[in-house]
């Protein structure tokens, strides 16, 4: 009988996520707000400027690098991209999928760092992410969750 009603509930919360998943509040208006907020990465790298990812990071977000040590905590993630300041010229993010519940969002993509190489000429390294995002009280969204790894060698 338990397994028959966590059956149950897990088939009534799918449905309901579903059903928030294909609404136009969730493909017009937030898919262009998250969008938005993606292009903020690259204004604040461009002008290196902290406070603009501040903006993007909820204060207890979780930032998992490639190859390198989970951060905690917006003053974690803001100090690693501080740091990122002396070699990061740009990052593009390009938004593949934006799925969830308006309260919770995962946002699924690829993008493009624009880094110095050693010799000073820029490279392009790709890419694939995930975001995720929550909505806070003010009505804005922030990052609770990102992370990034390398596309496999090709």
């Amino acid at each position: 009988m338990k397994k028959l009603y966590f059956m149950t509930m897990l088939i009534g919360i799918s449905c309901t996520a579903q059903k928030n998943l294909d609404s136009d509040f969730l493909s017009t208006t937030l898919k262009s707000t998250i969008k938005e907020a993606g292009t903020t990465w690259s204004k604040a790298i461009k002008q290196k400027d902290i406070s603009l990812l501040a903006e993007l990071y909820d204060t207890h977000a979780h930032y998992l690098p490639n190859d390198a040590d989970a951060l905690h905590g917006q003053e974690a993630i803001l100090g690693y991209w501080a740091a990122s300041f002396d070699f990061m010229n740009d990052l593009q993010l390009n938004m593949e999928t934006l799925e969830g519940t308006e309260q919770l969002l995962y946002e699924t993509g690829s993008g493009l760092a624009f880094v110095l190489s050693e010799d000073g000429k820029t490279v392009e390294l790709p890419f694939k992410y995930v975001n995720v995002w929550k909505l806070q009280d003010d009505g804005s969204y922030r990052v609770v969750i990102d992370t990034f790894n390398n596309p496999a060698a090709q």
